[in-house]
């Protein structure tokens, strides 16, 4: 199973990593009620969850009101038309109203695999938890950090694919990326443990399409002056960083060979190690302090199962959306 967070912080559930997040993979799609779930492979369903403050909906007599200490007992029934079923579950927790719903052909009804993923859909809905008031902040900014590790994640598929095609270029531009990453997550860390937070700054984690980011050199600049990164390895970011501009901008219309462009993806990548040890510095101080991201009781592993490696691969599909990278899961 992985977690899944409503993008506002307001609900928790886990679901069977070999479904997919639906609402960002259709074009234009929304980050609003209702979710959709469905299999990476040969989707034969779809699973939805809603909900609703009850100040905005007539709350149903016939749904109790239930507290969030205890798992959710969900109302069930069944919507069925000529063409499909459709199992709906209710329930009112808090100030929510939560409906979840698997909806299927009506020519798939006998099937051995509507059964199966219905049991899916039971074991999904006994996770479900809506996130107390007080904690949905700090939810949505977990979100955030989930949605970017993901992202960090699918792009070492990139980076492995340059360097075992020779593609020197993408080793810059996406080295270059990773490092910017760290460090972001870096200045994360730092703030957390010096100001003794749990809040999670999600301007180094997202940026709309309608924001202004921050560009590299200002975390470069900030990574510098909170001492995450001292005075050499400094300028040796800037340098590379004006090298790589050069690459990308001006390639054509300078004296750049080709064999300076290896060496200095070579350079970055010895600098990409560097930046990643700092970043697993900082986890690993963090880690058991009581405070922040990896404060509070998380483990460092040493090795991970099969679930944590399908687990890596679900959030690499979900960020590629391209099937000759897709993971079978």
């Amino acid at each position: 199973m992985k977690h899944w967070t409503e993008p506002n912080g307001i609900f928790i559930i886990n679901i069977p990593i070999e479904w997919q997040y639906k609402n960002i993979v259709v074009q234009n799609g929304k980050e609003e009620s209702p979710y959709s779930f469905e299999a990476y492979e040969e989707p034969i369903g779809c699973f939805q969850l809603s909900c609703y403050p009850l100040s905005e909906k007539r709350i149903n007599p016939n749904l109790p009101l239930q507290k969030n200490n205890s798992p959710v007992e969900w109302t069930e029934s069944q919507l069925n038309d000529k063409e499909f079923n459709i199992n709906l579950f209710g329930a009112q927790v808090d100030d929510q109203l939560c409906i979840a719903k698997y909806i299927y052909s009506k020519k798939d009804e006998l099937s051995p695999k509507i059964l199966i993923q219905l049991n899916k859909v039971q074991t999904s809905l006994k996770t479900f938890r809506v996130i107390p008031l007080s904690d949905r902040r700090l939810a949505a900014s977990l979100n955030k950090y989930d949605n970017f590790l993901g992202s960090l994640a699918a792009s070492y598929d990139l980076l492995y694919k340059s360097i075992e095609s020779e593609s020197f270029i993408s080793i810059i531009v996406i080295s270059s990326n990773q490092i910017d990453a760290f460090l972001r997550l870096s200045i994360i860390l730092h703030r957390q443990i010096s100001e003794n937070t749990d809040d999670i700054e999600t301007k180094y984690l997202f940026q709309n399409e309608n924001e202004k980011g921050i560009i590299e050199r200002k975390i470069y600049r900030e990574a510098h002056d909170l001492g995450i990164i001292k005075d050499e390895l400094n300028k040796e970011l800037n340098d590379l960083y004006d090298l790589r501009n050069r690459v990308i901008h001006r390639y054509i219309i300078s004296y750049l060979r080709t064999r300076d462009v290896v060496q200095i993806a070579h350079d970055y990548l010895v600098l990409h190690e560097k930046i990643r040890l700092i970043l697993k510095d900082l986890e690993t101080k963090q880690s058991g302090i009581g405070v922040g991201i990896y404060g509070r009781g998380l483990k460092n592993m040493t090795e991970i199962d099969e679930d944590d490696r399908r687990r890596a691969y679900s959030w690499a599909n979900d960020k590629h959306l391209f099937d000759k990278l897709k993971r079978n899961l």
